[in-house]
């Protein structure tokens, strides 16, 4: 019995300690297998499926060479699509050239999901590819979910499509309504 408590205590403050870890379904297959990419070393991960490079961290987070430090930046839609545009065309800016890639841009709805992790929540992103993708949760975030901005216009009255990683799939709202966290991709 003392075995087992102190069992259950030692692995709920080393849960604790690492930071929240995904809820994933263990009779799904994985939709995002880690197989399927390649780790660049730099920071960014390569999709041999799609050919997408992807960083491995959002806007406001640092690369450390293993993980994602730092708490991931808000943006209202349009100011995520003016970062994206300066990290594209100002040298100056400390992430244009990252990964030896020039075009960093916000996914549109069908790049993003195939990054969307169907079998997990919390989040639904494979995290040995996107680690601390729950950074900042329930900090100035609606309702303490996280989402990502896309690119994509919704057919729905001037809104914006997003995808939610704490809980999963697309949703949309006005691009002024909430400022949300981006992950930028960069194509072949």
């Amino acid at each position: 019995m003392k075995l087992t408590a102190s069992l259950t205590l030692l692995l709920t403050l080393y849960a604790g300690a690492a930071g929240a870890v995904a809820i994933c379904s263990e009779t799904l297959d994985r939709t995002v297998p880690t197989a399927r990419f390649s780790d660049n070393g730099n920071g960014t991960v390569t999709d041999l499926g799609s050919g997408l490079t992807w960083m491995r961290c959002q806007l406001g987070q640092k690369w450390s060479g293993t993980g994602c430090s730092g708490e991931p930046s808000r943006f209202y839609w349009q100011q995520a699509l003016q970062e994206a545009e300066r990290i594209r065309e100002q040298p100056g800016h400390a992430l244009h050239g990252f990964g030896g890639k020039q075009a960093w841009r916000l996914p549109d709805a069908k790049e993003i999901l195939t990054i969307y992790e169907s079998a997990c929540i919390k989040p639904t992103l494979n995290e040995v590819l996107f680690p601390r993708a729950m950074a900042g949760e329930g900090k100035e975030v609606q309702d303490g979910y996280v989402y990502l901005w896309t690119s994509t216009a919704a057919a729905h009255n001037g809104q914006v499509l997003y995808l939610d990683i704490t809980q999963g799939g697309l949703g949309y709202r006005k691009p002024f309504a909430y400022p949300q966290q981006v992950l930028l991709v960069a194509s072949r």
